[in-house]
């Protein structure tokens, strides 16, 4: 039986849990106190688009501390804490596991969690996933699939090596999630920022649907200026995606992708509605960090971000 770690009791980290529960994996969630005793309590439940399931409290394992297992005893580390958490994480697991045991694979959103890691493990350890099926939880211990855009793909930025994914991928592709290892993760992971930096954001601040987005002039400029600038930026990284260029893109968004996921709420506006923290630095943030360093304008991306501050600043003044 293969052992799953998940570490993140969030929309995520319960979603792809309920996949691999389903294929008959052992798993053990680790989450915020409040949320494991729910888990623990009254079981996790799964509803939406992929049919209704549940599973009861002895049926996997719910922990609040990292401390009291032993990673290193899991074939997989599930990485599904939000972004901004990647560095107070990664030196967490430091402490606990052998430089080059671990098999970890980065389940989040945005750029830059690979290297975070690194500080810590080996790049033959450290893994990631796309994940474009969308999560979120009515209940701290139900989630529920709203969408599913492509199957999650799994590999790494560093080493071609990719045999031992094809375990995990087995595991989630059996429990009903379509799920494929791929030697072109970083195309992958440019395309969902080329998707998540117009959309999630601005979703947020307006408080509508992707769909809604698209539906109006004045928000088709703003979300076109955005691509523009991650594709120079991405380019000049040295990174490429699955489209030439960003016409070959926007004509893909706005004619399949956004109308695919035309009702889906972006995790940002989940945040803001919840009074957290949103990952804005790991997604537009990251556009202009990386702008600024190869002295390239982003003022869209510096909008958007400027204005989910004030939003934030607002919510949660000092």
């Amino acid at each position: 039986m293969i052992k799953i770690l998940v570490l993140g009791a969030g929309a995520v980290g319960l979603g792809l849990s309920s996949f691999l529960l389903q294929s008959g994996c052992s798993v053990t969630i680790v989450g915020k106190k409040e949320v494991v005793d729910l888990l623990r309590g009254k079981g996790l439940s799964r509803i939406g688009i992929f049919g209704e399931l549940y599973y009861s409290p002895g049926t996997f394992c719910a922990i609040s501390n990292l401390n009291d297992i032993s990673p290193e005893e899991y074939d997989f580390i599930l990485v599904c804490v939000k972004s901004f958490d990647s560095e107070a994480l990664s030196r967490q697991l430091e402490k606990l596991v052998k430089f080059d045991s671990p098999n970890i694979v980065l389940c989040q959103n945005g750029w830059g969690n690979a290297e975070k890691f690194l500080k810590y493990f080996s790049k033959m350890n450290v893994f990631n996933a796309r994940v474009i099926t969308g999560f979120i939880r009515p209940e701290p211990n139900i989630v529920e699939v709203t969408v599913h855009a492509q199957p999650v793909h799994l590999g790494s930025l560093f080493i071609s090596d990719l045999k031992r994914l094809s375990l995990l991928s087995e595991a989630i592709s059996g429990g009903g999630l379509p799920c494929e290892v791929t030697q072109e993760i970083a195309k992958d992971l440019w395309a969902k920022m080329l998707y998540n930096c117009p959309l999630n954001a601005l979703g947020a601040i307006l408080e509508v649907p992707y769909g809604s987005l698209g539906e109006e002039k004045s928000s088709r400029i703003i979300m076109d200026g955005i691509i523009e600038e991650v594709f120079i930026v991405m380019e000049a990284m040295g990174y490429q995606t699955h489209w030439q260029n960003t016409q070959e893109y926007l004509e893909e968004f706005y004619g399949k992708l956004l109308p695919s996921t035309y009702e889906h709420e972006s995790s940002m506006l989940q945040d803001m509605r919840n009074g957290k923290k949103t990952e804005i630095e790991s997604i537009n943030g990251i556009i202009i960090e990386e702008g600024i360093k190869r002295n390239i304008e982003v003022p869209f991306n510096h909008l958007i971000c400027n204005l989910i501050h004030f939003l934030q600043e607002k919510q949660n003044p000092p």
